[in-house]
């Protein structure tokens, strides 16, 4: 059994073919249209790699946002129409968690961050519970600045940050831990086994009522 993990939550992309035990396939492009163009040819490439057939696809695990309003509804109305056609599962998976999911447990909170446009960043806060990181309240809309203002005791952050934006985070030297570059690199990979577990464990996602999640302020996303 062989799962396919989407994510065109930003303009940073990835694919994933999963099967349990191996990452069989993993890409991660920054993406210059953020329409959805690319990812049917990326899937085709993923299968061809591997020499895997699309019938041995049995599920899709897909970020579900917050992000790109573009980019997510492109990438879900992708993975709606390959579960119809080849009657598959679907598992959603928030993008925050994520990145969450890829910084190592730590007893101090943990701020994912992605790009949500017009200069902003969508935050998740997690902290660490019963062996993992859990969503600590809602995620919302700041500044890098906002972000900078926010924190006053040692926070993990971690996730798509540009350079600006990491030297003004890097102010609170004493409390904004930055992870590094290539640490933030929201990878595939994670996302396949955060949809595999709940896959295995018997969840499945209803197509009907699935939607992105997107965050209040319409400026917060763009196409």
């Amino acid at each position: 059994m062989t799962l396919l993990a989407i994510d065109s939550s930003t303009q940073v992309g990835g694919l994933a073919l999963f099967d349990g035990a191996s990452v069989l396939y993993e890409c991660v492009w920054r993406r210059l249209d953020t329409r959805g163009v690319d990812l049917a040819p990326g899937i085709r490439s993923a299968f061809a790699y591997t020499g895997l057939k699309t019938k041995d696809m049995k599920a899709i695990g897909i970020a579900i946002g917050p992000g790109s309003y573009t980019g997510l509804r492109t990438s879900l109305a992708l993975a709606k129409g390959l579960v119809l056609a080849q009657d598959l599962d679907l598992i959603a998976i928030p993008t925050l968690d994520v990145i969450a999911a890829s910084v190592p447990l730590q007893d101090k909170p943990l701020a994912a961050v992605l790009q949500a446009g017009r200069s902003r960043l969508a935050v998740g806060w997690y902290r660490e519970k019963k062996d993992r990181w859990q969503a600590d309240g809602k995620s919302s809309l700041m500044t890098a600045a906002e972000l900078e203002d926010s924190i006053n005791k040692p926070t993990l952050i971690c996730g798509e940050l540009y350079e600006e934006e990491r030297r003004v985070l890097g102010r609170k030297y004493k409390n904004a831990e930055l992870t590094s570059p290539a640490q933030c690199v929201r990878r595939p990979a994670i996302l396949a086994e955060l949809a595999w577990a709940r896959w295995q464990s018997g969840e499945r996602d209803d197509i009907k009522g699935l939607g992105p999640i997107y965050l209040k302020s319409i400026e917060a996303v763009h196409a």
